[in-house]
């Protein structure tokens, strides 16, 4: 059994999904937008930059822009979350610094916030109104969520998942992002084979090195297509070393070239049946 309802415009996605099959194959990805996961009911394990956490019911998880993350069904019982993808122009510049920029650093959950469900149903609820109106009803409801979602990080503070080694790794390599960067040359970083890294680097996140890196490398020049930069400057600031290259992955990922910017934010957007 698998039932979405969902909504989206330019700048906001929501969706609400039951489902009831395992799925052992978790998927991970990155995008440049920010994600709002609100879980209801399951049994699932997320992974957020190589630390793992099983949310509750009630749990609340927010993700920045370019934070690697995804999940596995742990079984089959009955999965049932609520998802929204925005991206920071859906705010004003003030708004932006006042409350998204404390929220911007790491992900972050928040157990048991099962009051949040009817802010949740409030926005759904925008899916409906008519073209004029919606963009200005969906923008207030997901100011008003992250309005209360501040006032409950200031007031309890986040929990965090379990972490490892892996966490050394994945800092060093978002520190150098923009550099060449090898399988090779991270495991004479870090003193231990290629086999041994590849290893617990998949354990930790789901995918390998070398897709890691893409998909961060992918969510910069993404966000620097979107501000204007010429496509390959873009590449060359994100640390492709050949635009050719890139151009290929880039126009699998996302099923277009970079020159085309009409769906450059929000996350649907990896049709190479990798993500």
């Amino acid at each position: 059994m698998y039932q979405e309802e969902n909504f989206k415009t330019d700048l906001a996605m929501y969706t609400r999904t039951r489902s009831d099959a395992a799925d052992i194959e978790y998927k991970t990805h990155c995008h440049n937008s920010y994600e709002i996961y609100y879980m209801i009911a399951g049994n699932v394990m997320y992974f957020l930059e190589g630390t793992s956490y099983r949310p509750k019911p009630g749990s609340l998880i927010i993700i920045p822009p370019n934070c690697f993350h995804g999940l596995r069904i742990m079984d089959d019982s009955e999965y049932y979350r609520i998802r929204i993808h925005f991206v920071s122009e859906l705010l004003s510049p003030e708004e932006r610094e006042k409350i998204l920029r404390p929220l911007a650093s790491d992900w972050m959950c928040l157990e048991e916030q099962f009051a949040m469900e009817w802010y949740f149903r409030a926005l759904e609820e925008c899916g409906s109104y008519k073209k004029e109106i919606q963009d200005i009803a969906i923008r207030t409801q997901i100011l008003s969520i992250l309005i209360k979602i501040f006032a409950i990080y200031s007031s309890q503070g986040p929990v965090r998942g379990k972490e490892g080694q892996i966490q050394e790794i994945i800092g060093y390599i978002n520190r150098n992002l923009t550099s060449p960067l090898t399988l090779e040359g991270l495991a004479e970083h870090f003193y231990m084979s290629k086999n041994h890294l590849t290893a617990i680097f998949k354990r930790a996140t789901g995918t390998t090195v070398a897709r890691y890196i893409l998909y961060k490398r992918m969510a910069l020049v993404r966000r620097e297509l979107l501000d204007g930069i010429p496509a390959a400057e873009a590449a060359a600031r994100a640390g492709f070393g050949d635009y050719s290259s890139f151009f290929r992955a880039y126009k699998k990922m996302f099923g277009a070239a970079p020159s085309d910017r009409k769906a450059a934010a929000l996350p649907d957007m990896d049709r190479s049946g990798a993500f």
